[in-house]
C-alpha cells in the first residue's frame, strides 16, 4: 500500500469522458485534460501524512502532545508515548526529549486525519525544515529513542512500515520503554504478566498453535493451551496476503502482536489493523524451543 489517495477516481474521470465525447472533443484534448485532473488531484497525501501547511510548536504537554502557536494540540496519530499517571518519570523524560527537538521551532503540519478527536486534538505528524536534525517527523523521533510504541491506528496506516522498523531497533538497544519491565514484550506463556496488562496496550509475542477459521473471523490461538487468543477479521486476509502472509500457514509460525488485550474472555486481542501482527518466522519465540503445549 502506498498510503497516497486520488481525489478523483476512475468513475469520475470516465463521467468527464463522456461529457467530453458528447461534445466532440478530440482525444487527445480529453487525454491532456484528464492527465492535468489527475495530477493536480494525486498527489494530496504523502506516504506518511497529508500537508497542511507550516506551524510553530510552542511546548510539548503533560500527555506528550504538541501545542501550537495557533492554539491547536496535536496528538501524534499511531504512537503511544508512555501514560502519565501510570509512567510519570518515563512520560516526563519523553516530553522533555521531544520539547528539545521541536518547541519553539517551525515545521510542516502532515495531517493524518479530518477533524479532530473526542479530545479536540489535531491528529497528525510534525517534521522539521531538516528531519536529520531533529531524528525524522516527531512521532518517528519518539518511536526511534524508545519514547514510544507504535499504535494501531488506521489514519497511521501508511505509517507502519517505517515505525515499526524504528521501534524495533529502539526495542533491541533498550532505549526508553524498551528498559522498562512494565513495557517489555510479553511472552504468550506468561499469564501473570498478560493478566496484569489486561485493558492495556500491549506487545505480545508467542507461536501460533492452531488456527481457526470461522466465517467472519480467524482465531489465532497462541501457545501454551490457555495462552493469548488473536482475533482477526477475515476482510482483513487480502492484506496479509499481499504481504506475503497465508493463515493457512500460519500454524507453527512466531508473530508480535501488538493492542489492547481483553481479559474477559481469557486472554484475548482483537486485531483490527494489518500492522497489529508481524510474522517473525518459526524460530523467533521468546525463549525458543519445544512448545509447551
Amino acid at each position: 500500500m502506498s498510503g497516497q489517495t486520488v481525489t478523483m477516481d476512475s468513475r469520475a474521470a470516465h463521467r468527464l469522458l463522456r461529457r467530453f465525447n458528447r461534445f466532440g472533443a478530440q482525444p487527445g484534448a480529453i487525454a491532456m485534460f484528464l492527465a492535468a485532473s489527475l495530477a493536480a488531484a494525486a498527489p494530496v497525501r504523502a506516504a506518511c501524512g497529508t500537508p497542511e501547511g507550516t506551524v510553530r510548536v510552542i511546548d510539548v504537554d503533560e500527555r506528550v502532545d504538541l501545542v501550537l502557536a495557533d492554539g491547536r494540540t496535536v496528538r501524534l496519530g499511531g504512537a503511544a508515548p508512555p501514560n502519565p499517571a501510570r509512567s510519570p518519570d518515563l512520560a516526563s523524560t519523553a516530553r522533555s526529549f521531544l520539547a528539545s527537538r521541536f518547541a519553539g521551532r517551525d515545521g510542516l503540519l502532515l495531517r493524518l486525519a479530518a477533524g479532530t478527536d473526542r479530545w479536540g486534538r489535531v491528529v497528525a505528524d510534525l517534521t522539521l525544515s531538516d528531519p536529520a536534525a531533529s531524528g525524522g517527523s516527531a512521532a518517528s523521533a519518539l518511536i526511534g529513542a524508545g519514547f514510544a510504541r507504535v499504535a494501531p491506528a488506521f489514519e497511521a496506516r501508511s505509517c507502519a512500515p517505517e515505525r515499526l522498523r524504528l521501534e524495533d531497533e529502539a526495542r533491541r538497544a533498550g532505549l526508553g520503554v524498551w528498559a522498562d519491565p512494565a513495557y517489555r514484550v510479553v511472552d504468550a506463556a506468561d499469564a501473570e504478566a498478560l493478566h496484569r496488562s489486561d485493558g492495556r496496550l500491549v506487545v505480545i509475542e508467542g507461536r501460533v498453535r492452531r488456527v481457526g477459521f470461522g466465517r467472519s473471523r480467524l482465531y489465532l490461538d497462541l501457545v501454551p493451551k490457555g495462552g493469548p487468543t488473536i482475533v482477526v477479521p477475515r476482510k482483513l486476509e487480502q492484506a496479509f496476503a499481499r504481504a506475503g502472509h497465508s493463515f493457512e500457514a500460519a500454524a507453527g509460525q512466531t508473530i508480535r502482536v501488538r493492542g489492547a488485550l481483553d481479559n474477559r474472555l481469557g486472554p484475548r486481542l482483537e486485531v483490527s489493523e494489518p500492522a497489529m501482527i508481524e510474522f517473525l518466522g518459526p524460530s523467533d519465540a521468546l525463549g525458543a524451543g519445544k512448545p509447551r503445549l
